[in-house]
């Protein structure tokens, strides 16, 4: 599991990749969110970003399986259009970089 927050306008976005299975049975999944500021636990410990609820999800099943990848969108959010662009540039490097 690997996250990306980035700053837009004001506000903070946050990609979620999280890949499972291995070979045929290998699925990655990509989450656009908002993020969240979540205080430290302790005072050394400073405040973090951490995703939200989840606005944009795709999932990209590996090549071998043949099957294409779905894209969901939560109808209840909206997000700048340079957000979703942003998105879509770190989904497409990283299937480029992993051969999907």
């Amino acid at each position: 599991m690997s996250s990306l927050t980035w700053g837009y306008d004001g506000d903070l976005y946050c990609a979620l990749t999280t890949e499972t299975g291995a070979g045929e049975g290998r699925t990655t999944r990509f989450e656009l969110s908002e993020a969240r500021m979540v205080p430290g636990g302790a005072p050394s410990t400073p405040a973090s970003p951490a995703p939200g609820p989840t606005a944009v999800t795709v999932v990209v099943y590996a090549p071998e399986e043949e099957k294409p990848a779905e894209v969901f969108f939560d109808e209840t959010q909206t997000l700048p259009f340079a957000v979703l662009q942003h998105f879509v540039g770190i989904v497409a490097s990283r299937l480029a970089s992993t051969g999907s």
